[in-house]
């Protein structure tokens, strides 16, 4: 799906600062058309950072879990929104500051290694704790 089919399906919505949680929430005018595109959307192509940034925040708040990619300051926003933000070497110092995981190399394989690594790790962890 492209960015402006994204924005056609979803209709219209405001975003709004909430100072007592320090970030913006969005508010969907039919919240059912973005559950049922966020259902079945896995990549949006031809995206603007705001885009990106209210696929992060709507999948956020309605409880889902969201990592996401982004190398420029335009995805600054939403890498910082998302649970786990990757970047790749190549990119922008902004967008690595707002990532959670920097992996150095512009392979996309990395990022598939690096998750199988980091739940590995965690399966570990989590079985120490157990033990």
């Amino acid at each position: 799906m492209t960015g402006d089919q994204f924005r056609a399906a979803i209709g219209n919505y405001k975003m709004e600062w909430d100072p007592e949680q320090k970030k913006y929430l969005i508010q969907f005018e039919e919240k059912e058309k973005f559950n049922k595109v966020k259902s079945r959307l896995r990549i949006i192509a031809r995206a603007t950072a705001e885009d990106k940034f209210i696929f992060v925040a709507g999948i956020k708040q309605a409880g889902g879990l969201v990592g996401m990619t982004g190398d420029s300051i335009a995805d600054a926003m939403a890498l910082k929104r998302a649970d786990v933000g990757l970047s790749m070497g190549s990119g922008c110092q902004v967008a690595k500051d707002q990532s959670d995981l920097v992996i150095l190399d512009t392979d996309f394989v990395s990022i598939h290694r690096a998750i199988k690594w980091g739940r590995a790790i965690f399966d570990n962890v989590r079985k120490f704790l157990q033990f």
